[in-house]
């Protein structure tokens, strides 16, 4: 699992004020949307690749994890929101603690919902990856651990990495109604 006596899972240190106003919002407002158009351009790409790369996987046995752990170390690798990034939102709540906590526990929530509604228990539906722009307030620990209470764990082939993201598998049972009874 992980060592929650370890830094690296809590939360992120507060960022300085000056640091957040004059450099990181700059170079969010400047950066953010080319850094967009270049994230896009790759996913086009893999996405032309990817019928070939679909074709070598029918075909040949035990390729599915190598192609998905390939994916992950290459388009994987690129963040759709960087952690220089800073929204008006995160200026404002930076260092909130509850904020970034209520965060977490709705988007665990709703994507737990998902599975669980869903009739054809579809795959995709029981990944889930939070950016660390999700739990930067809260940590990852704490992020690991509202989810492994409603059925998550970390995912058996993607890497998750306490700093920039959590990559989570649900385990597709109902959580128990601790209402009924």
């Amino acid at each position: 699992m992980h060592d929650s006596d370890d830094p690296s899972w809590g939360p992120f240190p507060v960022r300085h004020g000056a640091l957040r106003w004059l450099l990181l919002l700059p170079l969010t407002l400047v950066f953010l949307p080319l850094w967009w158009v270049v994230w896009v351009v790759l996913a086009i790409c893999f996405h032309c690749v990817a019928p070939v790369v679909q074709l070598i996987v029918d075909m040949v046995p035990r390729t599915e994890n190598r192609a998905i752990r390939i994916l992950d170390a290459t388009l994987g690798r690129i963040p759709f929101v960087p952690l220089w990034c800073v929204t008006p939102v995160a200026l404002v709540r930076e260092g909130d603690t509850a904020y970034y906590q209520a965060r977490v526990d709705r988007r665990i929530e709703k994507q737990t919902r998902r599975v669980e509604t869903s009739h054809h228990r579809r795959e995709y539906h029981r990944d889930l990856e939070l950016g660390a722009h999700y739990f930067r307030g809260a940590g990852a620990g704490y992020a690991l651990r509202v989810a492994s209470e409603q059925g998550w764990n970390l995912h058996p082939v993607l890497r998750s990495h306490p700093r920039r993201r959590l990559q989570l598998r649900h385990n597709g049972r109902p959580r128990p109604d601790l209402r009924a009874g």
